[in-house]
């Protein structure tokens, strides 16, 4: 089998289509895993058909894992999360509130508010509204080389705060305690284990304060790191069809939700990609 892998043009992200997974022999899940590494966020078009393809692939690139957010699991199958704002209700058009935009959740890596990021995540589109829920990705390997000669110096050896109490605070689309976990310090800058590349690690929802610099200097420089990386000239903002799925590595990308109006659904399902690289340290001990 050859693998369909077509560039974005955006500066992260390649598309592959009409993939055979009931097919696909070990050489191609390898290089399907290469193409991962190279491009941070894979697209797959008329690929996916079904929850059990949807968790093969994502078997293919990793171990599945349970979310540990317990009510984002399905009862059926606890490896998916449903994620749906407003738990995928609509309003009727004459609802005053027909046209509020939810499901908005800013520029963030997956669960760095924990001491465990998560290695990737593999993303499927159930039931799309008739306009609006992109998502849009960026490649934090990129934001890292991009950034001028003299704040790379700064920033080496400085660590980040990150709080799941201001991630769950900046998100509409969520539920639940925002207390459900303590801060947690991670390492501001780090080598992908896997790409080799230097990795600016910031998650700007969750980032709170930098660690090692007068408070002063501190929150200058996240300002101007937090800007930096959410240029969205730098995006690639995915435009949802039914049935597309979306695979991203954590370690080396952010992603956001840009929302959708009230009186439509969008409902998508998620599995978790287990990893081995316990960058973070709660606060609390």
């Amino acid at each position: 089998m050859s693998i369909n892998i077509t560039r974005t043009s955006a500066p992260v992200g390649a598309v592959i289509t009409d993939l055979d997974l009931d097919s696909i022999s070990s050489t191609d899940q390898a290089e399907l895993y290469q193409a991962w590494l190279q491009y941070g966020v894979l697209v797959f078009k008329r690929s996916v058909q079904s929850a059990d393809h949807q968790m093969k692939l994502s078997r293919m690139l990793g171990e599945t894992v349970i979310h540990p957010v317990e009510y984002m699991r399905q009862k059926d199958e606890p490896m998916l999360i449903t994620l749906a704002a407003n738990e995928g209700k609509t309003v009727p058009e004459d609802d005053p509130s027909a046209n509020d935009v939810i499901g908005i959740i800013p520029w963030h890596a997956d669960l760095m508010y924990t001491d465990l990021p998560t290695r990737g995540s593999v993303l499927r589109a159930i039931v799309i509204p008739e306009e609006g829920g992109d998502t849009g990705f960026m490649d934090t390997a990129r934001l890292y080389a991009t950034l001028p000669v003299e704040i790379k110096t700064r920033i080496q050896g400085l660590r980040i705060l990150h709080s799941y109490n201001q991630a769950h605070l900046a998100q509409n689309m969520v539920k639940g305690s925002s207390t459900l976990f303590p801060d947690v310090i991670h390492p501001l800058v780090y080598v992908h284990p896997e790409a080799g590349l230097p990795v600016l690690n910031i998650s700007p929802t969750s980032a709170k304060a930098l660690i090692g610099l007068p408070d002063d200097e501190a929150k200058e420089l996240l300002d101007y790191l937090i800007k930096h990386s959410t240029r969205e000239e730098e995006a690639y903002r995915h435009v949802w069809e039914v049935g597309d799925v979306v695979v991203w590595d954590n370690w080396r990308t952010i992603h956001r939700a840009y929302g959708h109006k009230k009186k439509y659904p969008r409902v998508m399902y998620r599995t978790t990609l287990r990893s081995d690289m316990r960058t973070g340290q709660y606060l609390a001990a």
